[in-house]
């Protein structure tokens, strides 16, 4: 067993879960890989060597669970998420409590299972998966930006609660990062370059600049750093007028 702990991931199973994972197993930790489908697990148990578990975080007995699986857990990361490209008026009832419970309750359900734990331990970190949708986004994107917005405010609030218990929380933003979720979004070649030419760096993002992000986040080196919100996105932040006009260039 690691001397650092559990790292417990949700939505381990592809992507940035994935590489979060991946690089909290290269910081010395044991890692705990949960998603919600077993197929991307298996993978991710034969590659990287870690625990998985098939959980759905919006279900508040399987999350209850989890505390059994890592009794020696330091580090949450709140990863999971529900995407949905349609316009508010008409998104479902259904499909609304489904970005809200697995975005916005999920993460909470994770840490009323997990930092009482963590805090007996001596201490950890818990990193929310924001997005930079939560500062601005494009038409026709439905609840997910509300929900990356509310995690934001969480993070504040997880940070303040938690502290006098150890624990630190942050939130990472993501920009534009090219996954396997988000390739279809995201056009061809063509479609991508354009993207790309109007962040200031000049290219997407990919998973690992998130991990690296989250790794840091996670260490000793950032023990000062709580309640904030990182985005890591190329610029997008800095530039997001362009970006929002050459991407509606870029889909015509």
């Amino acid at each position: 067993m690691s001397n650092k702990g559990t790292a417990v991931v949700t939505g381990a199973g592809q992507g940035i879960g994935r590489a979060i994972a991946e690089i909290l197993v290269t910081d010395g930790y044991e890692v705990l890989a949960l998603d919600v489908a077993q197929g991307p697990l298996h993978e991710v148990r034969e590659s990287l060597g870690v625990r998985t578990a098939v959980v759905d975080v919006a279900d508040s007995e399987a999350v209850g669970a989890v505390t059994a699986l890592a009794p020696n857990v330091r580090v949450l990361v709140n990863n999971a998420a529900i995407q949905r490209y349609q316009d508010l008026l008409h998104t479902t009832l259904d499909e609304m409590h489904a970005i809200l419970d697995v975005n916005v309750i999920g993460p909470v359900l994770m840490a009323q299972a997990l930092v009482p734990v963590m805090a007996a331990n001596g201490g950890g970190v818990v990193i929310n998966l924001s997005s930079v949708t939560s500062q601005a986004h494009a038409a026709g994107t439905s609840l997910y930006p509300a929900s990356k917005a509310a995690i934001n405010q969480l993070t504040q609030a997880m940070a303040v609660e938690f502290a006098p218990m150890g624990v630190r929380c942050n939130a990472v933003g993501p920009g534009t990062v090219l996954t396997e979720g988000t390739a279809g979004h995201y056009g061809d070649e063509s479609a991508r370059a354009a993207i790309a030419g109007v962040l200031p760096v000049n290219r997407m993002g990919a998973p690992e600049d998130i991990a690296n992000t989250v790794s840091f986040l996670c260490s000793e080196q950032a023990s000062w750093i709580t309640g904030q919100t990182l985005f890591v996105d190329g610029g997008f932040t800095a530039s997001q007028g362009s970006f929002f006009r050459s991407a509606r260039k870029a889909h015509k």
